[in-house]
């Protein structure tokens, strides 16, 4: 479970996100919503520990992070706009480098051609990162998230610049994520068709401080 109790979140000396309360139990997602400016990508940064909170806590299975920081950072997968590659490795070479990192390599290896192939871009193993588009090379970065398989995923706009058919695909990853308990707080402008079910939401309004 991933809560956070009166989280203000600051750019500079303008509050951005102001006494956010939320709270995501084990197997569940929440999709945060809001206009641009509205602070979406500022309070996943500070979920993610990438951005120090103004004032709140925020706790992840009922341990604040900052009290243990290398769990928190051990079970988390955290994806921003930038993909976060080496554009001079290929593709393969990248996922293994993240394995390095700390994901299960066996897994990753086991898993890597079948994940690729489900993701549309097996045929791209060999090629540098610099030489696909960007709609490929997020596409990796989801195949990435996905091999890593850590419990709670942390996601910025997770199928910007991938097509219809990628979106599906990702949703479905969402959908195995959570059935295995996985936990999900991601941003979104466009629809994710995830078990609404499992899913909550939280709409953001642009801050006027």
């Amino acid at each position: 479970m991933l809560s956070a109790r009166q989280l203000d979140v600051m750019r500079g000396r303008r509050t951005i996100v102001a006494g956010v309360d939320l709270c995501v139990d084990d197997g569940a997602a929440l999709l945060i919503h809001g206009a641009n400016g509205s602070g979406k990508s500022s309070l996943i940064a500070a979920l993610a520990g990438l951005l120090p909170p103004a004032a709140g806590d925020v706790s992840w299975r009922g341990v604040n992070v900052r009290d243990d920081p290398a769990r928190f950072r051990f079970d988390l997968a955290y994806l921003g706009h930038a993909d976060g590659f080496n554009g001079e490795l290929t593709v393969a070479e990248n996922l293994r480098f993240a394995a390095l990192l700390g994901a299960n390599a066996a897994r990753m290896n086991e898993r890597m051609n079948e994940t690729l192939d489900r993701a549309g871009v097996l045929p791209l193993m060999h090629t540098r990162l610099n030489r696909l588009s960007q709609g490929q090379r997020r596409r990796v970065a989801l195949a990435r998230l996905v091999l890593t398989h850590k419990p709670l995923w942390l996601l910025d706009e997770p199928t910007e610049a991938i097509d219809e058919a990628g979106a599906l695909w990702f949703a479905a990853c969402i959908d195995d994520h959570l059935r295995e308990n996985g936990t999900l707080v991601a941003t979104t402008h466009r629809p994710l068709p995830v078990d609404a079910a499992r899913t909550r939401h939280l709409c953001l309004e642009r801050s006027a401080a």
